[in-house]
């Protein structure tokens, strides 16, 4: 009896940096929340054909996941920020601890936010959302206007979220 070889399974992305950040310190220095996504907008991009583009939207996008992460108000402890790259995407995760009604919580917005229909949801509810909900409608808009992919894994008291932007 032979077996045939499993076919080799896609490349993960490759790393380029892991950033920690304590909770307190995010919610102590919020006013550095822009420049911390500057910051590793530009680190990532460093490289690419075009990387003020690059830098531009994805700063952009990690602001915008660093404000809902500062909104969620994770418990003490820190945040670590993962981001790596495949050859046509940018891959950041942002771990964060999480108590179960967190956890609930980030599984409920994102799952709102990443369904199928994003782009009619934002046409029809954004204008309500950013009074109800504006981490929420934030993080719609990049999935509806944007095209980035947002998921979410658990494990272990953490709730990783996924960010996965297109190069160019």
């Amino acid at each position: 009896m032979t077996s045939e070889p499993a076919p080799p399974s896609p490349p993960g992305p490759s790393p380029i940096l892991t950033l920690r950040i304590s909770v307190r310190g995010l919610y102590d220095s919020w006013t550095h929340c822009q420049r911390l996504a500057d910051y590793i907008a530009r680190f990532v991009a460093s490289d690419r054909f075009d990387p003020e583009q690059l830098t531009t939207r994805l700063s952009t996008y990690l602001n915008e996941v660093l404000e809902y992460v500062f909104r969620a108000r994770p418990s003490d402890g820190e945040i670590v920020v993962e981001v790596g790259r495949t050859d046509e995407h940018v891959i950041a995760e942002l771990t964060m601890p999480a108590d179960e009604a967190l956890a609930a919580r980030l599984r409920d917005d994102l799952g709102r936010v990443s369904q199928p229909d994003a782009r009619a949801r934002y046409e029809a509810e954004f204008q309500a959302m950013l009074t109800r909900a504006p981490a929420e409608a934030g993080l719609l808009e990049l999935v509806a206007l944007h095209g980035v992919e947002l998921g979410l894994r658990e494990a272990g008291g953490a709730s990783v979220i996924v960010l996965t932007v297109p190069h160019e």
